[in-house]
Formats: structure tokens, C-alpha cells, sequence
């Protein structure tokens, strides 16, 4: 087993969140960041994913390959659809940070709530959620809530406002659905704000269950 892996990252303090993360479920692993601003930069210029952005995707998974990685792992949820473009052709497993939280939501419940602070990651997250609800067999409906302004706190080094706001609006929404997930990794600081005596639903985030599932793929299980 190549207990290596590459994480390719489109925010900055993702790196950190992912190597402190990383060396608690991954201590005999070498992990390795690619931070590619410019990539999602590109995304919201352009308003929407293009065929560009799976070429620029796939260019990182083959230098990965190429260092001898035994997984990819893609940190970015408005990224995350291109990741299908790029498993086919990819020579290790290229896990997307948000398909393990998705299937755990679809498990939890047939109403999800979506809280984002980027817009280009509503239509995503969603498509995801409906495509896996299709592979389990469920239906499931999504209640979607952008809180604008929290990233823009979170970039400006306001994290205790990012993480005020996100919490407002997930237990807002657990109060209506039958699980919330944080639709981006940058937001699971958040759950800090949100003991778990005021959550009336569960309220899911990225980051870990992303690194469980990497951890499962660099130990030779198939992805979902």
C-alpha cells in the first residue's frame, strides 16, 4: 500500500486545517498540498465549471501520480464535480472532500439543509446530494441557506463572526431538517459555535470524513 497522498486545495487556510487534520488520521502517511488559487478564482469570474478546469484538475492528479501519491484528495466543493471527469483517466483514487459527508446525510435523512458562505458551492453540493440519494435508493429534498459575509470575515481575520454567522444559520436550519451539512471544509471551524446540546438535527462538515474516506482509499477500498 502507497500510504502517500496529494490534497489540492483552492483556499489557503485549507492547508493548514487539512495538515493538522491529516497527522491525526493519517500519522503513518505522507501527505503532500497543492494550493491552486487561480483555479477557483476562475470558477466564480466565469460564473460556473468548464472543461478547462477538469484539464487543470487532472494536470494536478497526473503530477501526483507522477511523485508516486496513492490518492488525491480534492478539498474544494465548487471543484468537486470535475472530479468525475478526472477519475477515469487518474492511476490512484481521487476522492471528492464533500461525497462521504453527502452519503452520511442521505443515511441521516430524506430532508438535507445546505448552509454555504460561497454561492458557487449551492449547485454542486446539491447535484451531489441528488445523485447520491439516487445511489441509496432515496429521495431527498434540499433546503439551502448562502450566509453572505462570512467568508469575506473569515479572509479579513474576523473567524469568531464567520463562525457566529454559519452557526446561526445551521441551527436555524436544523431546527427544519433532518441533518445540515456545511457545504464547504473552510466552515467546520464553525462547529465550535454549536454545542451539541442546542443541535436538534446533526450537523455534518467535510474535513474528517474526508480523511477517513482518503484513508480508506490509500487502504485499497473502492470509492462510493
Amino acid at each position: 500500500m502507497d500510504t502517500s497522498a496529494v490534497l489540492v486545495h483552492t483556499v489557503p487556510l485549507l492547508v493548514g486545517v487539512f495538515s493538522v487534520l491529516g497527522a491525526e488520521t493519517l500519522p503513518d502517511a505522507c501527505v503532500r498540498h497543492v494550493l491552486d488559487e487561480p483555479m477557483l478564482e476562475r470558477v466564480k469570474r466565469r460564473g460556473r465549471l468548464g472543461p478547462e478546469d477538469a484539464a487543470r484538475l487532472g494536470q494536478h492528479a497526473a503530477g501526483a501520480e507522477a511523485i508516486g501519491a496513492g490518492a488525491v484528495l480534492v478539498t474544494c466543493s465548487t471543484i468537486s464535480p470535475v472530479v468525475d471527469a478526472v477519475r477515469p483517466l487518474a492511476g490512484s483514487p481521487v476522492p471528492k472532500t464533500d461525497e462521504a459527508m453527502v452519503a452520511e446525510a442521505v443515511r441521516l435523512g430524506a430532508q438535507i439543509g445546505v448552509v454555504a458562505t460561497s454561492a458557487t458551492t449551492l449547485e454542486p453540493t446539491r447535484r451531489l446530494q441528488e445523485a447520491e440519494g439516487r445511489r441509496q435508493g432515496r429521495e431527498v429534498a434540499t433546503s439551502s441557506v448562502l450566509v453572505e459575509g462570512a467568508i469575506g470575515a473569515l479572509t479579513t481575520g474576523d473567524g469568531d463572526r464567520h463562525d457566529r454567522m454559519v452557526a446561526e444559520a445551521a441551527l436555524s436550519l436544523a431546527a427544519r431538517c433532518d441533518v445540515v451539512v456545511l457545504a464547504q471544509a473552510s466552515m467546520a471551524r464553525a462547529l465550535s459555535a454549536m454545542p451539541e446540546a442546542v443541535r436538534r438535527a446533526p450537523i455534518l462538515s467535510s474535513p474528517d470524513l474526508a480523511l477517513r474516506q482518503l484513508r480508506a482509499a490509500l487502504a485499497g477500498a473502492p470509492l462510493a
